[in-house]
């Protein structure tokens, strides 16, 4: 991680994959149920790691949140061929840490009372201080933010994803209209990962209303990993198939 403006940050432990190697032509190749899967189960692995913290299991939160990096980073090469291969993959590892910071903010109640009976406080990315105020007047917000703007570096997406992307997230914990702002950040996105490539305002309307869909499918997600994961696959695979036909 680079050095933060925001002093909340720390360091988290990780082992964290970073691919070493990079190729002059980028992959027009990808399976599009593959992708799809690898990035439902990376998001599955991030729930896994807020379940672990409210269970107290700090060796389940670390493997499941080692697993969504790197599944990730996966699908982040995947979704930005034109981008050397290590920097796709950090800007997906960035990409679920930011979505870490959104879990720590809006579980700070659950997760100071997993420390308060003896969680590692190292597992967390800020920490698990108590905290008053609105959820939405959380000071930590600006470093989901500072997140999404490494990821945009890293991948080359525009950088207004970042502060678009940032007030999704906020709407979406808060059960508030997020739709139509989820929809307007994947626009974003979606015109980044095209990275030039013609498309009709339709095409990417279309993509966008197939992500708003899935985080909405998402949201139905219970314990098993199979069935939360099968439920949307074909949405996700359906979204990836028309995304990379459109690439080519």
């Amino acid at each position: 991680m680079s050095e933060s403006s925001n002093s909340l940050a720390r360091e988290p432990t990780r082992t964290t994959t970073v691919r070493s190697t990079d190729t002059t032509t980028p992959r027009t190749d990808y399976d599009a149920a593959t992708v799809a899967e690898t990035l439902l189960r990376a998001f599955y692995a991030q729930d896994e790691r807020e379940a672990c913290i409210r269970a107290g299991d700090a060796t389940g939160a670390v493997e499941a949140a080692n697993l969504a990096r790197d599944l990730m980073g996966e699908a982040f090469v995947a979704e930005f061929p034109h981008v050397p291969a290590p920097r796709a993959h950090l800007a997906g590892v960035r990409f679920v840490e930011a979505l870490f910071l959104q879990d720590e903010i809006e579980n700070r109640d659950a997760f100071a009372a997993a420390v308060d009976d003896g969680l590692d406080e190292s597992l967390f990315l800020t920490d698990a201080d108590p905290r008053d105020g609105p959820l939405l007047d959380d000071a930590r917000w600006e470093l989901v933010e500072s997140y999404l703007v490494e990821v945009c570096e890293y991948a080359a997406i525009d950088d207004a994803y970042a502060s678009a992307q940032t007030r999704f997230w906020k709407l979406h914990g808060q059960e508030m209209n997020w739709m139509d702002a989820a929809a307007s950040a994947h626009r974003i996105k979606v015109e980044s990962m095209l990275d030039g490539v013609p498309a009709t305002p339709g095409d990417v309307a279309r993509l966008a209303d197939y992500f708003v869909a899935g985080v909405a499918g998402h949201d139905q997600w219970e314990d098993d990993e199979v069935e939360a994961v099968d439920g949307i696959l074909g949405l996700v695979t359906t979204y990836y198939d028309e995304l990379f036909a459109l690439r080519e």
